[in-house]
């Protein structure tokens, strides 16, 4: 019966093993979850942190973008602004220029009533004539259309409306050098050649082409009044901030170099 004892300790000491391990496998399984779940803990705090790190960052980008297009927009807007505010000036410039031709209009109105090239020959042979005409003259003089001052504005001034003061103030200059040439008596009738005048009228309207081509050029007095309102036509434009289409931009640029041209041959008469 010794054996009994024997078998009494193994079983005791393989029950206490067993215990021993499940307690140590227990411990081992416990302490390697708290450590993982300290870990992803850890991680997740970590991640959670740098999501939000990165949302910041993103939002501060945009917050810059933002800052950047507002920036840039303020800027073309007191550009806009500011080109709008010279353009308006431009046109108060310009039609104030108008207005002070008036004595030029007036001198162009009265070569409608006068056959000029007979009162031309009659002037250069009759003081009395001469002293006629200097006085239905007296308003006006050589340096009565002066625009070099309104050329100071011209970058401001729509490229159509600039074209049709030139030609409007191509009629008065024009009838302002016949009148000249009345009240001195001054018998050169080449001087007073409208060849370029009428290719300037033509350009600007066309479709008076068979009444330019037909009338003397002191009837352009006529057109003055058509040339006023497509000035203010393209300054109507301008202000509301419309573009001119291709086809009149074309048309101005064609009537600046035909005014060009009147310009040069005026000077070489000179």
């Amino acid at each position: 019966m010794d054996w009994i004892p024997a078998i009494s300790t193994t079983t005791l000491l393989a029950g206490a093993l067993w215990l021993a391990r499940n307690l140590i496998s227990t411990r081992l399984t416990n302490s390697v979850r708290h450590e993982y779940d300290e870990k992803l803990a850890n991680l997740n705090a970590n991640l959670t942190k740098k999501q939000e790190t990165l949302k910041a960052d993103l939002r501060l980008k945009e917050l810059q973008l933002e800052s950047l297009k507002s920036t840039a927009l303020n800027g073309i807007s007191k550009r806009q602004s500011a080109l709008f505010d010279k353009q308006v000036q431009a046109i108060e410039i310009l039609w104030s220029q108008v207005i002070d031709l008036l004595p030029a209009k007036g001198a162009t109105q009265n070569l409608v009533i006068i056959k000029f090239d007979s009162s031309l020959k009659l002037a250069s042979e009759n003081p009395k004539a001469r002293e006629m005409f200097e006085m239905i003259g007296s308003n006006v003089s050589l340096t009565s259309v002066d625009t070099k001052e309104t050329h100071k504005i011209r970058p401001f001034i729509s490229p159509v409306a600039w074209a049709y003061f030139i030609a409007y103030s191509s009629i008065l200059s024009h009838a302002i050098m016949k009148t000249h040439m009345l009240k001195k008596g001054l018998n050169y009738p080449d001087m007073a050649d409208s060849t370029n005048l009428r290719k300037v009228m033509i350009t600007a309207l066309p479709h008076q082409k068979d009444y330019i081509e037909k009338v003397d050029s002191g009837a352009y007095y006529y057109l003055l009044d058509e040339l006023e309102s497509l000035m203010l036509l393209s300054f109507d434009n301008t202000l509301k901030g419309e573009k001119e289409d291709k086809a009149a931009l074309l048309q101005a640029s064609e009537l600046i170099k035909a005014s060009e041209e009147l310009t040069n041959h005026d000077k070489a008469e000179q």
